[in-house]
Order: C-alpha cells, then sequence, then structure tokens
C-alpha cells in the first residue's frame, strides 16, 4: 500500500458506526467514521458466513473469494475505484474498508428522477466513466462480473466509483473466457 492507502485504523474499537448502508450476497454494509477523518464504507462478512457453504461452494472458494477482494482494493489507482482504507479481522467477522460515496447507488439515483430516466447526457457520462473505469481493470486482468445499478455509487463529485469485487477474477495475460470455459491463447507467431 502507498502512503495514501495505509491502514487507518487498528482496530474495531477505532471505528464509529454510523448507520446501516446494504446488505449484500456475502455480508452488510455500515457507514463508520473514525475521529478526525473522513467516513468510510465497511463492508462487513461474519465467520459464519464464511464457513457456510454456498451455492455449492466450498467454504475455501468463499474464502478466497473475500481475500481476493482486499487485494484487488489494495491494487487499485484510479479515481473510479474504491481506495482500499483498512480491513478488521476479528474471531466473529472479517471488514474491508473503501471510501464512503454519499452519492448512494446508480438504481436509487434512478428512482430520483421525476421521469424514473436519466438525461442522454447523463447517461453517456456514467456509461464513459464505468467504461473507463472497466478498461483499467482489464489492464490488470481483472474481470468484473457484476456490473449492474446498486454496484455503481455516486461519489461526492458526482463521478462514479464501482464497487463490490467479491466475484471477479484475475486471468493470467494469455487467458481468456468463452461462454464460462477457460481457454488460452494460442502463442504468437509474430506473423499477420
Amino acid at each position: 500500500m502507498g502512503m495514501e492507502e495505509e491502514q487507518l485504523f487498528s482496530s474495531l474499537e477505532d471505528l464509529q458506526v454510523q448507520s446501516f448502508l446494504g446488505r449484500g450476497t456475502k455480508g452488510v454494509v455500515f457507514l463508520v467514521k473514525l475521529p478526525r477523518s473522513r467516513p468510510l464504507a465497511l463492508k462487513v462478512i461474519s465467520r459464519e458466513e464464511l464457513m457456510k457453504k454456498k451455492n455449492g461452494k466450498s467454504r475455501e472458494l468463499v474464502l478466497k473469494q473475500v481475500l481476493l477482494e482486499r487485494d484487488f482494493l489494495k491494487m487499485f489507482d484510479h479515481p473510479l475505484l474504491p481506495k482500499f482504507r483498512g480491513e478488521i479481522v476479528t474471531d466473529v467477522m472479517v471488514g474491508l474498508a473503501i471510501d464512503y460515496c454519499p452519492g448512494g447507488d446508480l438504481r436509487t439515483l434512478l428512482e430520483r428522477q421525476t421521469e424514473k430516466m436519466f438525461s442522454c447526457d447523463n447517461i453517456r457520462f456514467y456509461a464513459a466513466e464505468i467504461v473507463l473505469a472497466l478498461e483499467y481493470l482489464h489492464g490488470l486482468n481483472i474481470v468484473y462480473r457484476d456490473l449492474k445499478p446498486d454496484n455503481i455509487m455516486i461519489q461526492e463529485t458526482g463521478h462514479v466509483m464501482i464497487v463490490d469485487f467479491d466475484i471477479c477474477t484475475k486471468l493470467s495475460p494469455n487467458q481468456y473466457y468463452f461462454r464460462n470455459q477457460q481457454t488460452r491463447l494460442p502463442p504468437q507467431t509474430g506473423k499477420p
């Protein structure tokens, strides 16, 4: 982690829970505050949840996904992706902290529109920012597999932030997928 991404807290006692923000498939998200710091979103996954088998997935795979999400967050250096702000691991839970987006998610913003739709300019703006973030992820060989309005947050500045990386995968540089089948690219021969 760089200087800016250093862990901002060392224990659960350092955080003040402000409110409940939402629930996902693996955990819940809380708005938390540190003394003399900006608000953070803390995704909390209970150890009990980590130990359950989910949709036929083994416990090891569920834990691996949480650790992979943490590693992805630590890797990001892009204004449209979350900054990793720390983690908490206790006997009962694992928590991952990122910057809080006060604008809520894209679905909620859409529902607040008087005609339940965005203007063409807003659509172009949000689509362009989402494409930029996805291009960055693809440059890191990360496949983002959960793109939906609920996972597009609106930052204080009005820009988007893609969140929820628990079902992403990282490909090796010469690997890609076709319809759930893992495939390797043939070696390049240098001929057109």
